[in-house]
């Protein structure tokens, strides 16, 4: 926690200066005498700031070098609004060697991404896992990590899953769940319902602002392919019972693999565990309907969309909870 205090610190000491700069130097630049003014400030605003920027806040965070490129064209704009022109002074010699600086650091970095991409697809046959792995070498944190690899695997299971053979393991057995509570129902009534919404919506929409028409039938859009993806995550991840442990699912939305040796007991109705704190529970039932409830004897790791919780209970909905309830009994 100090050291976490203490990079929060160092990064604030960092970009407060840097910002007064940024203002000063623009500000100021009337009043510099053209021969310095040229040279200056695109030295300081596209290398000294990227500079410091990544001694003080891209190395220690262990940060991709692809987060300096932004502050470079940053401060190019800025140099363009304090000199007036992309002529002005140094700057378009400095831009010639930045420029290939900066193709040099995507090339290398674009090469590390994708040997982690596969180094990961080697080490797992979750495509979810394949996204978190390589997003957090990007930005290092488990929540951006998890949500960015939560969008990716939407798109993924929307567009590119069609050919692909649900994640199973050798020697598990898998148990569905996409049919439970008539989720999957309710999703086909919406494939049908969408396309006329987003057209009359559209259509309705133009007669006032063509351009928010676009923007809502782009968000409609969107909605349509991260519901098609789910749907389709929750046909590609069954739930799975392995030799000694149960693999838990649901969609992109959850992930908990607990061993044989943590299993309490299993119940087919939320009464059998309202002994358990509600803090202790996560429900992830079918319209918060689960039909089947794990308890373990301590918290378990439980991986979501938003980070990573550790709970006593957890809810599903099943196809068949009777027959899932009566495997995992004879595996225990």
């Amino acid at each position: 926690m100090e050291i976490a205090n203490a990079r929060r610190l160092s990064l604030a000491i960092f970009c407060a200066p840097v910002l007064l700069l940024y203002a000063y130097g623009v500000a100021s630049a009337q009043f510099i005498p053209g021969q310095i003014e040229g040279v200056a400030l695109p030295l300081d605003f596209m290398v000294g700031i990227p500079l410091g920027f990544y001694l003080l806040v891209v190395r220690p965070r262990k940060l991709t070098l692809l987060a300096v490129i932004p502050v470079i064209w940053i401060g190019y704009g800025l140099s363009v609004v304090a000199l007036g022109s992309p002529e002005a002074g140094i700057l378009p010699y400095l831009l010639s060697v930045l420029v290939p600086v900066e193709l040099a650091i995507a090339v290398r970095e674009i090469r590390k991404i994708a040997k982690i991409h596969q180094s990961a697809k080697a080490r797992s046959a979750d495509p979810m896992m394949w996204f978190k792995d390589t997003m957090h070498y990007l930005v290092r944190k488990d929540m951006p990590a998890s949500m960015t690899a939560a969008e990716l695997s939407v798109w993924y299971y929307a567009l590119l899953s069609w050919r692909k053979k649900p994640y199973v393991l050798p020697g598990e057995k898998a148990f569905s769940y996409h049919n439970a509570g008539g989720y999957m129902n309710m999703m086909l009534g919406l494939a049908l319902a969408f396309p006329v919404e987003i057209i009359g919506v559209h259509m309705l929409v133009s007669r006032w602002s063509i351009a928010a028409a676009f923007a809502v039938t782009a968000l409609s859009v969107y909605a349509v392919v991260w519901l098609a993806g789910d749907a389709r995550a929750r046909i590609m991840r069954p739930i799975a019972i392995g030799a000694d442990y149960v693999r838990l699912e649901c969609g992109i939305q959850m992930h908990a693999t607990i061993p044989f040796a943590d299993i309490e007991r299993i119940c087919v109705s939320e009464d059998d565990v309202r002994d358990i704190e509600k803090s202790d529970k996560l429900n992830y039932g079918t319209f918060y309907q689960a039909n089947a409830w794990i308890l373990s004897k301590r918290p378990i790791v439980v991986r979501t969309m938003l980070s990573e919780k550790q709970v006593r209970a957890i809810g599903i909905s099943l196809d068949d909870p009777r027959a899932f309830a009566s495997a995992l009994e004879k595996a225990l």
